[in-house]
């Protein structure tokens, strides 16, 4: 079969649907993933075929206004406004991707269509070839309603009748949305009914969605209807292009016996990243413990003269450093809360937006980790505290290791494979 991969965000959104698409074109499919201009390396690196979206969704993410909103930087009022200002920046944005994924679905006619839920176009064409699409979800918390926990996109717990307001009301949204952006493209879709009302049907009664998640980390709710589905973690192998530097390989060989911390923000940018930087390297030369610090998209920099038990990297695979390393601190990206789950490593996360707060809480209520700060919070005082329960309390390790062999159970291809199949 033919089909086609759509997603937008960030590289957390996207590595969900690389390792898909690796999976589906090893099992013989014909594969094409469309996702932002700036992460298709990732799809090359993979053998995908590729199509580019608006660089510009990136851009928006890396620029001022973004940093500033990601690194809660301000008051409540003032990244209210930062979240406004993105929103209007992002219109025209919106207009060209959208238009751009109608493009790529009329050109490539795929059997299937395989999409991340801020595709808005990609659920109308759903609608309209009934049974042939499937939504991927790399986040929990996003489209069926939990009652522990308020939508993703609220950070804060609303009580059950709260959290299940919260969802009715962005899934509103959603569909109003999806409504507005489709509109001018209404002729591609003769008889079929795209107003709010038949998305907001759509999406309660037949959307279907497969939860790329854990089910250790995230049990099924079981009132969600049939078509949801939480099917477990999937990840293509990033080590096939990827060679360690040899001082790397030195430093792990040499301080791996005192328990090395790896620390990231992943693609998170934040509003201080020299502050925050020296804070934990303050800590760590304190503390004398040994450490890898991911500078990444730029959340934590490069710093020079630092104590030789410090070491930094610019990428690096998860999947390689995350098996030689005691702990880990994080963002609590859901890609990078699951991998160092899965290789038995406890985990400290220091949330900066969307679900990241709710993995700090629910890597904490697991007792996989002590409770993190949010990234605006980090002070040297709160780092130095939770860095040394990390690393001091034995019962997180053991509670990882368990939860590391839950997972090896999990995660079954061929269930995947059915799925998108069908």
């Amino acid at each position: 079969m033919k089909y086609l991969l759509l997603t937008i965000g960030t590289r957390g959104d996207a590595e969900p649907f690389l390792a898909i698409g690796d999976l589906l074109q090893k099992a013989g499919h014909e594969v094409i993933i469309a996702l932002p201009e700036q992460l298709c390396p990732l799809a090359e690196d993979t053998g995908l075929r590729f199509e580019a979206l608006d660089r510009r969704f990136l851009e928006l993410l890396e620029g001022e206004t973004a940093r500033n909103f990601m690194g809660q930087k301000g008051s409540a009022f003032s990244r209210a406004i930062q979240l406004l200002r993105l929103s209007r920046q992002s219109m025209s944005v919106q207009d060209n991707m959208i238009l751009e994924q109608r493009n790529l679905l009329l050109r490539h006619t795929p059997d299937r269509v395989v999409y991340h839920p801020k595709c808005l176009v990609a659920r109308a064409w759903g609608i309209a070839n009934e049974g042939q699409s499937i939504g991927i979800s790399p986040i929990p918390n996003w489209l069926h309603p939990v009652r522990e926990y308020p939508h993703i996109a609220v950070s804060r717990n609303l009580g059950t009748r709260g959290n299940l307001l919260s969802y009715r009301f962005i899934n509103w949204m959603t569909a109003f949305m999806s409504a507005r952006y489709v509109k001018p493209f209404r002729q591609d879709f003769p008889g079929t009914s795209l107003n709010r009302r038949a998305i907001t049907h759509y999406m309660q009664q037949q959307e279907r969605m497969l939860y790329l998640i854990s089910p250790s980390l995230f049990p099924r709710p079981d009132y969600w209807p049939e078509q949801a589905k939480v099917l477990g973690y999937f990840e293509r192998p990033k080590t096939n292009s990827w060679q360690p530097a040899s001082e790397l390989i030195q430093f792990v060989d040499r301080f791996r016996a005192e328990n090395i911390t790896f620390i990231t923000f992943g693609s998170m940018i934040n509003a201080r990243p020299e502050v925050t930087t020296d804070n934990i390297i303050k800590v760590l030369s304190r503390l004398g413990i040994p450490a890898i610090i991911n500078t990444s998209s730029g959340g934590l920099l490069k710093r020079e003269g630092v104590a030789d038990h410090i070491h930094f990297v610019s990428n690096i695979p998860y999947e390689w450093i995350f098996p030689k390393v005691h702990s880990a601190v994080h963002h609590g990206g859901s890609g990078t809360t699951h991998t160092a789950t899965k290789h038995g490593c406890p985990s400290l996360v220091i949330p900066h937006i969307v679900d990241q707060f709710f993995w700090n809480e629910r890597v904490a209520d697991l007792g996989l980790g002590p409770k993190g700060v949010k990234i605006k919070h980090l002070s040297e005082e709160r780092f130095e505290r939770l860095l040394l329960e990390l690393r001091s309390n034995e019962d997180y390790r053991i509670r990882a290791v368990s939860f590391q062999e839950k997972m090896i159970a999990e995660g079954k291809t061929e269930l995947l494979l059915e799925e998108l199949s069908r």
